[in-house]
Formats: C-alpha cells, sequence, structure tokens
C-alpha cells in the first residue's frame, strides 16, 4: 500500500474521499455516511481529468483520527475531501470540506442542512452528492481550479500531458489572447506526445474553437481543426462528457445543428453531476431558438449542482430577457456575471444600459469593452452566437445606443 502511495504521489493530485464521521450505533445516520462517501467516490470518477483513490483504500481511515497530512502521505493523496453528519431531532446537518493534504489549507467547506426522514436516504443522497462532486469538481470547481492554479507559473515544457489538460482548466476561467496562444501551444505539444489521450484532443478542440468564437490568435480553418480535434478525442474515449462536449461545441458553431443537439444531450447524459457541461450546452440549446430548455438547463447547473458557477452561465437568461425587451432584468442578470477581463462581459453591459437610455453607464460599459478588445465589431462577434436575424439585429441596436458605432441593417 505503501508502494502505491508513493506511485500516487510522484503522478500527483490524486483525490481521497475519507468516511464521513457520524454518531456511533446510529443505523440510519451510518447508511447515509457510506451512501454519500460512495456516491461522492463514484461521481468524482466521472470526471475523467480527476484521480479518485477507490472507497475499500480509505475504509481504514472511518474510525480512526488522524491528521489529514499523515492520511495524504499514506495514501499519496494531494486532496483529501472528509465530512460529518450530525443529527439533531428531525433536522440534519451535513458538514463537507476539501483539504489541500500538502500544505493543510482547507480548500473549501460547506454545510448542508437538511430535514432528516430515514425513510428518504435516498432522496438526500440524491440531493447532496450532485451538488458536492459538482462543485469540487466541474470545470469551474474547487478541486480543478486548485490543480490548474499548482500548475500555473511552471514551464509549460515541464507539463506532463495530464497536468497539461489540468493547466487548461485555467484558461477557460481567464479567456484572453495571451493565456489562449500558450494553452494552444502547450496542448499541441501534449497531443504529439500522447496522440491517444482524450483529454488532451479534448481541450485542443476547445482553445480551437475559441479562434473562431473569441477571435484570438486566429489561423485558417479552427472550426475544421476544432472538429477533427473533438472526433479524435471522441474516438479515444466515447464515454466521456468532455469529448461530447467539444464535438457538440464544434458542431454548434459550424451551423450543424441536428449534430449538435445529439452530441449535447449525450454530453448531459454522460455526467448529470458536470455543472459545467450541463450549463454551457444549455446557453448553447438556447441559442438555436429552445430558449426555455436550454434556460432551464443553465439554471440547473447554478441551484442544483455548482453554486459558485462563473457568471457566463447567466449569459443565456441575460439574452433570453434582452430578446423579449425586458431591459431592466437583462441588466440585473448582466450586472451578475461578475467576469471584469472578458469583453462580452462588457458588451452585455453596454447594450442593457443603451437600451434603457441610460448613455453614462453605456458609455462606462462600451468604454471597458473597446479597451479590452479595440477591435470590436458587434455583427461579426454574435453573428457567430446566433446567426442572422432578429436577435443579432436587436443586439446590434442596443450596441449602437450605447455609442457603439455599428449598423443595424442585416445584410
Amino acid at each position: 500500500k505503501s508502494e502505491s502511495g508513493e506511485a500516487r504521489a510522484v503522478e500527483g493530485f490524486w483525490v481521497a474521499v475519507l468516511p464521513f464521521k457520524c454518531a456511533a450505533g446510529n443505523a440510519d445516520l451510518t447508511a447515509l455516511s457510506d451512501g454519500l462517501c460512495e456516491g461522492i467516490v463514484t461521481g468524482l470518477s466521472r470526471f475523467s481529468y480527476v484521480r479518485v483513490i477507490a472507497h475499500s483504500s480509505t475504509q481504514r481511515f472511518g474510525s480512526v483520527s488522524a491528521d489529514v497530512r499523515t492520511v495524504g502521505k499514506e495514501l499519496g493523496a494531494r486532496y483529501v475531501l472528509e465530512g460529518s453528519l450530525r443529527q439533531a431531532g428531525s433536522r440534519l446537518r451535513v458538514a463537507v470540506q476539501l483539504i489541500d493534504a500538502a500544505t493543510g489549507a482547507h480548500l473549501w467547506a460547506e454545510n448542508y442542512d437538511r430535514a432528516f426522514d430515514a425513510s428518504e436516504i435516498f432522496a438526500l443522497q440524491d440531493d447532496l452528492v450532485p451538488r458536492i462532486v459538482s462543485t469540487v469538481a466541474d470545470r469551474h470547481g474547487v478541486l480543478t481550479h486548485s490543480m490548474s492554479e499548482a500548475l500555473r507559473h511552471r514551464d509549460p515544457d515541464t507539463l506532463s500531458p495530464h497536468e497539461a489538460v489540468l493547466r487548461g482548466f485555467g484558461y477557460a476561467g481567464r479567456p484572453n489572447a495571451e493565456e489562449h496562444a500558450e494553452m494552444r501551444r502547450t496542448l499541441e505539444r501534449a497531443v504529439e506526445r500522447a496522440p491517444n489521450n482524450a483529454n488532451c484532443w479534448a481541450m485542443l478542440a476547445a482553445v480551437y474553437a475559441d479562434e473562431y468564437k473569441q477571435g484570438f490568435n486566429l489561423r485558417p480553418d479552427p472550426l475544421g481543426r476544432a472538429l477533427e480535434a473533438a472526433r479524435r478525442a471522441v474516438a479515444a474515449a466515447p464515454s466521456s462528457q468532455l469529448t461530447h462536449l467539444v464535438l457538440a461545441d464544434a458542431h454548434f458553431f459550424r451551423g450543424e445543428i441536428t449534430a449538435f443537439r445529439n452530441a449535447a444531450e449525450r454530453a448531459i447524459a454522460l455526467n448529470a453531476m458536470d455543472g459545467a457541461t450541463v450549463a454551457y450546452m444549455g446557453n448553447l440549446i438556447a441559442y438555436t431558438g429552445d430558449w426555455d430548455h436550454g434556460c432551464a438547463l443553465a439554471e440547473q447547473a447554478m441551484q442544483q449542482l455548482n453554486p459558485y458557477h462563473p457568471g457566463w452561465y447567466r449569459f443565456c437568461l441575460f439574452f433570453n430577457a434582452y430578446r423579449k425587451r425586458h431591459y431592466r432584468a437583462a441588466l440585473d442578470i448582466a450586472l451578475k456575471l461578475n467576469m471584469p477581463s472578458y469583453f462580452f462581459t462588457h458588451a452585455a453591459l453596454a447594450m442593457a444600459y443603451g437600451q434603457l437610455g441610460e448613455r453614462d453607464a453605456a458609455a462606462r460599459a462600451l468604454r471597458e469593452l473597446l479597451a479590452q478588445k479595440p477591435d470590436f465589431d458587434a455583427r461579426e462577434a454574435y453573428v457567430r452566437w446566433f446567426g442572422p436575424g432578429e436577435l443579432l439585429d436587436h443586439i446590434v441596436e442596443g450596441l449602437r445606443k450605447a455609442g457603439l458605432d455599428a449598423e443595424t441593417d442585416s445584410s
């Protein structure tokens, strides 16, 4: 066992889920504790980039109080997730925390207070496990962020293919041209070294697609390269939600809507605990015109999965309100985007303020937008997401009212 622990420590970034502590002799709480731990381990294992130590290997720590750093060292785990269950009458408190075993630092902690009914243990598991798993492990999760940050200042040439994927999640949280160029170089090198690594191909597909979507570091045929990389990813890992996510993404921006919907629904079905996938597919589904379904998926990701989600989850909600001409509601949503380094955030604010006739606020948002993207062209930027038509004209109109020199004809 120590050998396997040493091997894991060398590989890096393994996660151990320890048995949740609860009062001895309470069979109902013990059953719930076991169910939560098994569910979390199974849920984390659905994320192909997360290395989870088997439940059977952590069982021996259930009856002892051990220092987390000692446990981490013995298991070879960089991260330890632990929890406790306490009951007071009909109320239950589940406390969960994620700890960096290398430093002992708490990365995340949450209390979940629920009504407790022994006959509803499965329902409790079904409520809590997806919240915990998505908050920790989706592409914007606490664990994913920590792994990416640990690699942020490493020389890209020294990253293993697995580390290159983890480093890529940091770019997803800070989309800008400089990060994009570095990740494209790093991932192209990674697929040369590991041509069968599905996650590397998937992340490279996403980076290629961003050339088109965001206008970053454009080279010829970005969507063709994105589709090819996504197909390589799916072929290498057909049961991964990440590979189907990037396949859906490429099809969407190529205008292949039937193929997009098939891949999107597959990505969601493969891992309903992946809040980031549910939210992004929801946004794109909304943009095909299926606003109710798409927005419902985004709401589900925010409310039932990862409450610490990035602001972009709300973009489809913003555009749904905007297209209905509910400009005050749209502005309220835009103010919650909370991504000040992302130019599309300021575009949303500018068009909402523009439609509301709040000229000073619109001008401020427009200045921020153009400071980040001096060559911003409203029609070119948004036709990629919505295609030509009434909504595109409406968006351009809002930005024109904000002061952007834009044409409103739909030619």
